[in-house]
């Protein structure tokens, strides 16, 4: 939920953030307009003194206007008159026929600030008299708006509060509209990692977002049947692999019997006794398979258990290497065993049964694979944080695919090829290791780098 109130802590100062802009930016934009507007008054005056400077009293009572404030006359106003001191109209232009051709003062004082007849109205004294200007009905905007100054003062005083209890609404408006939206994503979030734990998900699809959780619900129903499905796969194969190694070793254990037999029996001829010799190594041969390939597909599937405990891997080391050469009929076959002496020291935590498993399945595979006259290197290395078992031999190392594959290939697949190499990765990665292959010139090199903490200390 830390990551939800940082969203919802996001979501307010940026509601916040905006409404404090557009604030500034509509103060901002109505000075800017009262400013411009208020620059429109004395253009208008302006022409409204050049037109009167335009119109000239004759001494017989008639008016004349120059071709300038003609001109400014037709281009800015509809109509113009001209009164006397009377309230007479002595000159017009254009002047619609329904107006009156004198007014009162009492007609003249209210017709100066606001409109005639809907026409807004400009006026301008003089000598000559009253000069009348009128623009287009809703052209303009006339009224006068009358305010005491103690109120205009007081107007001023209170805009800092009005600000102020603008931005707590905005701010409690954020908070509201944060918390509904910290309701709606809260069970999306827990969703989210009751999915990611491989829960149900059952979430409402009402509200803001609704569409999401449709979507959650969906995709948990899908995992779930897809989950069920895998389970129901690895369940059915690691039964069919146990079923199969149990019928195996029954009759195996009969052929490895009678070969035993075959072979100890002096009366037979020396040829049959070797044939007999034969049958019973490749049978064991099968039996160790067959063993690898329960111990690889509990590994898979996290059903083996380890016994993490202290031991010694150089003691370790010595052993497997002993038992190996004592199992060897080649004499041809030289195994060089090099462990520095700060290494005898060493205590590791780990599964040292299968630890060795691994060891003597990289040896077997050295003999296994290569001619009579292979040498092999056992070496342990170590330092603060990680020890290292090192198989090496001269003989022809990996083919190309073989060794591609255990090196990027799917590790959750159980192999078709090198099944005793394949499961010296899964015993080191249960370890928290890893297993570096690499065809040397020539030969095979095979590291194991184990943490000295593994990820657990016991079952």
């Amino acid at each position: 939920m830390k990551g939800l109130g940082r969203i919802l802590f996001r979501f307010t100062a940026a509601a916040i953030g905006v409404g404090i802009f557009l604030l500034l930016l509509n103060l901002f934009v109505l000075i800017y307009f009262i400013l411009s507007s208020a620059e429109i008054q004395p253009t208008s005056t302006n022409y409204i003194e050049q037109i009167a400077g335009g119109i000239a009293r004759q001494p017989d009572g008639s008016c004349s206007i120059s071709a300038e404030a003609q001109t400014l006359l037709d281009e800015n106003f509809v109509w113009a008159m001209l009164l006397d001191d009377a309230g007479t109209v002595v000159w017009q232009d254009r002047m619609p026929e329904t107006l009156p051709r004198a007014y009162s003062a009492g007609d003249v004082s209210s017709f100066s600030r606001w409109y005639l007849e809907d026409y807004p109205v400009h006026t301008w004294s003089d000598a000559d008299g009253l000069l009348v200007l009128a623009s287009t009905p809703g052209s303009e905007w006339k009224y006068n708006i009358v305010m005491p100054t103690a109120q205009l003062a007081l107007l001023f005083r209170l805009m800092p509060l009005v600000l102020t209890i603008n931005l707590l609404a905005a701010l409690l408006l954020a908070l509201f509209l944060g918390w509904r939206m910290y309701r709606s994503a809260s069970p999306i979030v827990s969703g989210i990692a009751a999915l990611a734990s491989g829960e149900a998900v059952e979430l409402s699809e009402k509200g803001v977002l609704g569409q999401l959780a449709t979507g959650l619900n969906r995709t948990s129903s899908h995992l779930l049947r897809q989950q069920a499905l895998l389970n129901r796969r690895d369940r059915t194969r690691t039964e069919w692999i146990a079923g199969i190694s149990h019928d195996i070793r029954t009759p195996l254990s009969l052929v490895q019997g009678n070969a035993a037999q075959l072979e100890s029996d002096t009366r037979l001829p020396e040829e049959a006794r070797q044939r007999a010799e034969r049958i019973r190594l490749q049978s064991q041969r099968i039996s160790r398979l067959i063993s690898d390939l329960n111990l690889t597909s509990k590994l898979a599937y996290a059903m083996q258990p380890l016994n993490f405990q202290p031991f010694s891997p150089a003691k370790m080391l010595r052993d497997a290497a002993a038992e190996w050469l004592n199992g060897l009929d080649d004499t041809q076959l030289s195994l060089a065993v090099d462990i520095p002496p700060a290494c005898n020291a060493l205590v590791a935590q780990g599964d040292e049964h299968l630890l060795r498993r691994a060891v003597e399945n990289l040896l077997r595979n050295c003999s296994a694979h290569n001619g009579a006259a292979v040498q092999v290197r056992l070496c342990l290395t170590a330092d603060q944080t990680v020890w290292r078992i090192i198989v090496a031999d001269n003989g022809t190392g990996l083919p190309p695919d073989v060794l591609a594959r255990l090196q990027h290939g799917n590790r959750e697949a159980l192999p078709t090829h090198g099944l005793g190499l394949t499961l010296v990765q899964q015993i080191v990665q249960a370890h928290g290791g890893s297993t570096l292959f690499s065809n040397t010139t020539p030969g095979l090199q095979v590291t194991l780098v184990l943490p000295m903490q593994p990820p657990c200390s016991s079952k």
